[in-house]
């Protein structure tokens, strides 16, 4: 960006159709599951799927230990009696190796499906003993704003996290909270780190909306100077998201108030926590609601903003035409040439027909000042 925090028209135009890809994406796959017309509980891995990679952050009051694994017998060889054990699995491409976690933890095979199709909204359901947790996970880089799925099931001192993309991510604090000394979380139980990946989770949205919301902010003062194409492309690029944020928001507000109703899951410690996180997410869906807010108000006030600057022109061609009438009457008159008009023999005949004219237009310009028609109305 340049320093006015705008970018050339060039790169706003890119970025918009990075942006408009990204969204026309997310609604296709939000139209349209993928495993229609199969068996329910069928596992079926999505063309295009990462390589799966499976990562163990076991930890407990005593110590961290972590690894990666190729199958899942090895898992209990990094776990050993730990407290907790964080089952981070990055890529969806690999079917045997997910039947075998789904084997090992005993992971219901409607969530595995669900771990594995990419288009279910954010949403929380309950097998048995264990908790099934789908979220948006938030990323913001070069290419905009979007999001991959975050599936997380949650079952005795087992915590199994099932993610589209390898790679940096939110969760990357949650795991240096681990493995700091001292740390609050490690003297907790698995419900609370799904709590905290959660929380992670909700909290990668605000860098995202706070981000967007300098930009309309920045957009409202640029549209009054001088409103340009780039601008409107910035408009709609900031409305498009903003609508994307809210639909994802919407299920991930019904699924903390429904993680707040788990008791039997989340212990009375934990349910301050979760109405922590419950207040963060109404926050994030308010500032969205405002920002779309002023994203609608900003496309109107650039709509309003042009036609005044269109009736602005419109009015000085107006006023230089109207200028020119009587100066083509006068002129028309003495062009005709009849034979007997008075003035056409005149000395000062040619002299008086220019100041004539001179003082019609001096006359009509001081008329239309003292309406106010020669000023620029959309200056204060």
């Amino acid at each position: 960006m340049s320093k006015s925090r705008f970018p050339v028209a060039g790169a706003v135009t890119d970025a918009i159709r990075r942006g408009a890809a990204s969204a026309k994406l997310a609604r296709r796959r939000m139209r349209q599951p993928a495993n229609l017309h199969v068996p329910p509980g069928t596992l079926a891995v999505q063309p295009g799927a990462a390589p799966t990679k499976v990562t163990v952050l076991a930890f407990g009051p005593d110590g961290v230990t972590d690894g990666v694994v190729d199958r899942a017998d090895q898992i209990d060889g990094i776990a050993g009696d730990a407290r907790v054990v964080w089952v981070n699995v990055d890529g969806l491409g690999n079917a045997d190796l997910l039947k075998q976690l789904g084997e090992r933890f005993g992971i219901h095979p409607l969530a595995l499906e669900d771990a594995t199709d990419t288009s279910p909204r954010a949403k929380v359901e309950t097998f048995d003993a264990a908790t099934f947790v789908v979220m948006p996970l938030p990323h913001q880089d070069e290419r905009g704003f979007w999001t991959e799925q975050l599936s997380i099931w949650l079952s005795g001192r087992h915590v199994i996290t099932f993610q589209e993309v390898p790679g940096e991510d939110c969760l990357a604090a949650v795991r240096a909270r681990i493995r700091g000394e001292h740390a609050r979380i490690r003297t907790r139980d698995a419900a609370y780190l799904a709590y905290a990946i959660i929380d992670a989770t909700v909290d990668g949205y605000f860098p995202a909306i706070d981000g967007i919301c300098t930009m309309v902010e920045d957009l409202e003062d640029a549209v009054f100077r001088q409103p340009t194409q780039a601008q409107l492309m910035q408009i709609r690029r900031a409305r498009s998201e903003l609508i994307r944020m809210r639909r994802l928001l919407l299920p991930v507000r019904d699924t903390t108030m429904t993680l707040l109703g788990m008791e039997a899951t989340f212990g009375p410690d934990a349910r301050p926590y979760l109405r922590d996180l419950h207040d963060h997410v109404l926050r994030a869906l308010d500032q969205v609601e405002t920002d779309r807010s002023m994203a609608n108000d900003l496309l109107e006030i650039y709509m309003t903003s042009v036609n005044m600057k269109l009736g602005e022109t419109s009015k000085v061609l107006t006023i230089i035409a109207t200028l020119f009438m009587p100066l083509t009457f006068i002129a028309g008159i003495y062009g005709m040439n009849f034979r007997h008009m008075p003035e056409l023999e005149w000395e000062w005949g040619y002299g008086w027909a220019l100041g004539l004219m001179g003082a019609t237009t001096i006359g009509l310009m001081i008329y239309f000042w003292r309406k106010g028609w020669m000023r620029d109305s959309t200056k204060p």
